[in-house]
Order: structure tokens, then sequence, then C-alpha cells
């Protein structure tokens, strides 16, 4: 008798000890990498993991890095079916956007993001924001509540030294350009060039047919 009072309260603290552990998990994002030091013009590969016991339809995330020590190159996922939409790309700032027609499981690595380093320097990359997409009742995406941020800060070292340059592969169907996309400094000259003629052209017609007129009016 008392070895089953035993036996039935260490499968009652069995089951108080699961029911703690599965509370205190819950849907969350974060960041890892196979190191922190790396030498110049070397490929640093971030992984984007989540878990969640929800399927997701698609996730966004953001990385902040210093553009002096870290240049952006492409992002891609490794869960089949998770389609990359391209997105403008600022200096500093990495926006990725991910999605899929049909629910997906989130449990590792969700996505992979790479960076070149350019010099030596202490840096660190910090995941801004990161969030998770369901489809609502109503068939619209909607952002999946209740997700928390884990690791978002990895700190790099990188030596000066010129490394090994290596060449990325992606682990998904499709890569995403990471590479900013500043339009504001440069000038489109081949828009500007081909407008200028249009008013040239145009110029040019209105000109001839106001002559044309001009003559009629002093002939008649």
């Amino acid at each position: 008798m008392k070895k089953n009072i035993i036996i039935l309260l260490a499968l009652i603290f069995s089951l108080l000890s699961f029911g703690a552990a599965n509370a205190q998990a819950g849907e969350s994002i974060w960041l890892d990498t196979d190191t922190t030091a790396y030498k110049t013009e070397e490929l640093v590969i971030v992984r984007v993991n989540a878990a969640s016991t929800t399927p997701i339809q698609g996730f966004t995330f953001q990385i902040r890095y210093d553009p002096a020590c870290l240049k952006p190159i492409s992002a891609s996922s490794p869960i089949p079916g998770m389609n990359g939409l391209q997105l403008p790309q600022s200096s500093g700032l990495v926006d990725a956007s991910f999605a899929s027609t049909t629910p997906q499981s989130a449990l590792g690595v969700i996505a992979e993001a790479s960076f070149m380093t350019l010099g030596g320097c202490n840096t660190e990359i910090y995941l801004e924001n990161a969030a998770l997409a369901i489809q609502n009742a109503e068939g619209f995406a909607a952002q999946l509540p209740g997700v928390t941020l884990g690791t978002r800060n990895i700190s790099l070292v990188v030596d000066s030294a010129i490394g090994e340059t290596q060449a990325q592969v992606p682990v998904g169907e499709e890569a995403l350009s990471l590479e900013p996309s500043d339009s504001s400094s440069e000038t489109d000259w081949p828009a500007i060039i081909a407008f200028s003629l249009l008013v040239l052209v145009i110029g040019s017609v209105v000109a001839v047919i106001l002559f044309i007129l001009y003559k009629q009016v002093k002939t008649g």
C-alpha cells in the first residue's frame, strides 16, 4: 500500500513538473551563429530561430548592424514553400519577410541571413524586431500574439587579416538580396536624359504646329 502511494505521489509530481515546464515554454524567436570570431572578407551566417506550437504562414525580422564592419548579402529560409518577399533595404538595417500559402511548422531555424566582414572591428548584430504570422478566422494574415524575443544580441570580433572568401549556399529555394537600395543618393541619368529628349521632341512638334498656324493666319 505504501509503495503504491509513493508511486502515485511520484506520478503527480512528474505531471506537475511537466505542466510547469509547459507553462514556461511558449512562442519565441532568437538569433545564433556558429562562431563570433572572424577575419576580414569572411562570411557571417546568422540564424533566425523560432519555437511555435502554432503552425505559421509567414514571419518577418529586422536585424541592425554596423555598415562600417559588415555588408549584408542575402537571406533565405529552409522551410519548404516559405517564399521571400523582396523589400527595400536601408543601410544599417536588414529587413526580411517570408510567407507561405499553407501553414508550416516553426521549430528551429526559420531563416539564415549572411553578412560579409569588411575589416578589423569589434561589432554586434541586434534583432531589432521579429514576428510570426498566421491566418486568422477571416482568412487574413495576422501577427501571432505572445511571441517573445530570446537572444537578440550577438557580439562579433573581426580580425584585420584577410580570411578565406566563402560562397554562400542558400538554405532554401530562393534567396533575398539584403544589399541596401538607397536610391536617394543616386542620380538616374538614363531617366533624366529620356525625359529631356521627350520634352525636346514635344517642344519641337508644338513649335512646328504653331508656325503652321501662324502662316495660315497670316496668309488667310
